[in-house]
Parts: structure tokens; sequence; C-alpha cells
């Protein structure tokens, strides 16, 4: 399997330049959200995951918050932290 890459080509979808969004739209102006849509890869792949999103820093201005998914692959255990930012 190619679960790294696969998620990886997920989160990139939401690439904004400086920051990932949590939400996107397709072409057909169709909603998606970050969260939901490695969920269903992970669910219908059959992958054991854990998905937590956090809040962090806030102040006047300026949020981000953080989207943590880790899960097994060839045995090892993989991480992969996103930033969203929020001006």
């Amino acid at each position: 399997m190619k679960i790294k890459e696969d998620i990886e080509e997920i989160i990139q979808k939401y690439d904004c330049g400086e920051y990932y969004a949590l939400e996107r739209n397709d072409d057909n102006e169709i909603d998606f959200n970050m969260e939901d849509e490695l969920k269903k890869y992970c669910e219908d792949a059959g992958i054991d995951y854990e998905i937590s999103f956090e809040d962090g820093f806030s102040s006047h201005g300026y949020d981000n918050n953080f989207l943590a998914i880790a899960w097994i692959e060839d045995g090892k255990i993989q991480l992969k932290t996103i930033l969203f930012e929020n001006y």
C-alpha cells in the first residue's frame, strides 16, 4: 500500500500557498472537508488510524489550529501534522 502518498495527495488538495485550508470546493462547487476526506480514505482502505483536531494559538487577528493523523504502515506508526492558519 502507498498510504503515506495517498494521505499527502489528499492534504495537497487543501494547500493555499502559505497554509492549508480545512475546507475546499472542487470544480463542481462541491464542498469537502480535509478531516472527513482523510477519515473516509482510511475507513474505505481498512486502515487503523487516529485523527485529532486541536485548537492552537489564538490572539487578536491571528489564530491557528492543527490536525494530526496517525496510522500504521509496514508495522510502523506514521504521523502527519497539518497547520491551519486563520488571519
